[in-house]
């Protein structure tokens, strides 16, 4: 698990696919294919230190795009003293074992799947923002996010995990195949565990919007400005 309970479009666009063989020389005799060996299945979640950003003014964060909804009426002119921004990067390795036989008849099972899914989260604070009681609870409600990215991420590699060793199990050992048929089927070996993982992804963009917006709630944004604007009233006191 990452820990403690962005993500901009989550549809994981920075999947990176590595690929190997193990190849096995079987003697003749009848060509009959099965898994020697249970299949490892790897799924792991990882996460790395916040990184805060102070230098960008108010003005360049209310023009960022937000990917979820205000909670303020139409019309309602509302400014971004902060912004927090997560990649989901997914990493999948796939390595399968195949048994040629003399003649060429080729047999194919998965040997080992490993995934990692890694978040990199940054906090953005507008640089107008001194120390204090304001910027304290800007980053707080962006912390908030960034807990909710996690928490999400957890509970999708959990899923990914139960469908890649489904996807597993039902192909079991493939084949014989003919040698003009082992490129191809090299590919839908990869293709097979990507259709497993991308089942998800629609859930996971629908999940995260909607229990982002949760964070954005009217009643929350009216906390941290009430927090601000007490601060503000003070400070022109003290003036």
């Amino acid at each position: 698990m990452i820990g403690e309970g962005v993500v901009g479009e989550v549809m994981l666009p920075g999947l990176e696919i590595v690929t190997a063989g193990l190849l096995t020389l079987a003697s003749g005799g009848g060509v009959q294919c099965t898994v020697p060996k249970a299949p490892v299945i790897n799924v792991v979640p990882s996460t790395q230190a916040i990184q805060y950003d102070f230098s960008k003014p108010e003005a360049d964060l209310t023009a960022q795009k937000s990917d979820t909804l205000s909670p303020y009426a139409p019309g309602v002119d509302t400014a971004t003293r902060g912004l927090r921004y997560d990649q989901p990067e997914m990493k999948m390795e796939v390595s399968w074992g195949y048994m040629q036989y003399p003649g060429g008849a080729t047999c194919f099972w998965y040997d080992t799947v490993n995934i990692s899914v890694q978040l990199k989260p940054q906090i953005f604070i507008a640089k107008e923002l001194s120390e204090g009681r304001c910027r304290d609870a800007v980053v707080e409600h962006e912390n908030k996010h960034v807990k909710v990215d996690r928490a999400i991420v957890n509970s999708y590699v959990q899923n990914i995990g139960r469908s890649v060793q489904d996807a597993v199990n039902a192909a079991g050992a493939m084949g014989p195949y003919n040698a003009d048929q082992i490129e191809p089927m090299q590919k839908k070996l990869v293709d097979h565990i990507r259709s497993a993982i991308s089942m998800h992804e629609l859930t996971l963009y629908k999940e995260m919007r909607a229990k982002q917006g949760h964070v954005d709630s009217l009643e929350e944004y009216n906390r941290v400005n009430d927090i601000c604007r007490a601060e503000e009233k003070a400070k022109k006191k003290k003036r």
